[in-house]
């Protein structure tokens, strides 16, 4: 898991193997009017897969809610809410917030839960920056990985998604790849464009991770996985246009 947050969290591990008029001033709010959830059948048991490995996940973890992790859970939903307007699966996209502050990651569970660990969000400084770990891990749902991994485990466990107790969280936490975790950034940034976010949020995260490094290891050279990841949205920002989408918004955690 924290391999993956050196990696742009696959989640925000997301670094282990990684637009015409847009009013970025815009901030989600408890009113922004929420995606209707698609679940199709055919993803209903993916969907229940995934709750039932959370509550999971709550008992090997010992993690309770208390009203404080409830209202930084509810502002990671709503920008999760402003991103799934946008995605092509119309999942009732859960965001579920684990507050261990040494773990500075997330990942994606089945059906569209994703969990987000509060170590990463202490090196957040913008919204954007929250926008571009939840599009991450939303990437890994929408570009068939989290289906993939399922379909794999299926065959080789002889397993049956209707049945949780054959299945653990933790399959679900290890990287996917370098290849398949830079994918993730690619079209996560894609994501948070369309929903008004800057891509500079993606940028400067990996460079938090960059400095973070150099802090602790000042000799060492920077992770060339990060450094890798930095380049691509260099190069996304440049195709796709997005220069002058530089007006970040400051984080809101309550």
């Amino acid at each position: 898991m924290r391999r993956r947050l050196i990696v742009l969290c696959c989640t925000a591990g997301f670094l282990a193997s990684l637009s015409a008029d847009r009013s970025l001033n815009a901030l989600p709010t408890s009113s922004t009017k929420k995606p209707t959830p698609v679940v199709t059948k055919a993803d209903s048991d993916e969907v229940a897969l995934g709750a039932a490995l959370l509550v999971q996940f709550d008992s090997a973890r010992g993690v309770a809610a208390t009203p404080q992790s409830r209202r930084i859970e509810a502002y990671l939903q709503r920008v999760a809410d402003s991103l799934g307007r946008y995605t092509a699966r119309k999942l009732p996209w859960h965001i579920h917030f684990d507050p261990h502050p040494a773990i500075k990651s997330g990942f994606a569970l089945p059906g569209g839960h994703i969990v987000i660990w509060g170590g990463v969000l202490a090196y957040m400084s913008t919204e954007d920056e929250v926008a571009a770990i939840i599009a991450h891990e939303m990437e890994h749902t929408e570009l068939g990985q989290v289906a993939h991994r399922i379909d794999s485990l299926t065959k080789a466990g002889h397993r049956d998604l209707r049945v949780p107790a054959q299945w653990s969280w933790r399959e679900f936490g290890a990287t996917y790849g370098e290849t398949l975790e830079n994918l993730c950034d690619y079209h996560g940034a894609k994501l948070t464009v369309k929903a008004n976010y800057s891509p500079l949020g993606l940028k400067m995260l990996l460079e938090s991770y960059i400095a973070l490094g150099k802090v602790h290891a000042p000799t060492a050279p920077p992770s060339r996985v990060i450094s890798e990841r930095i380049a691509q949205i260099d190069k996304e920002i440049v195709d796709e246009h997005w220069d002058a989408l530089t007006t970040t918004r400051p984080i809101r955690i309550p």
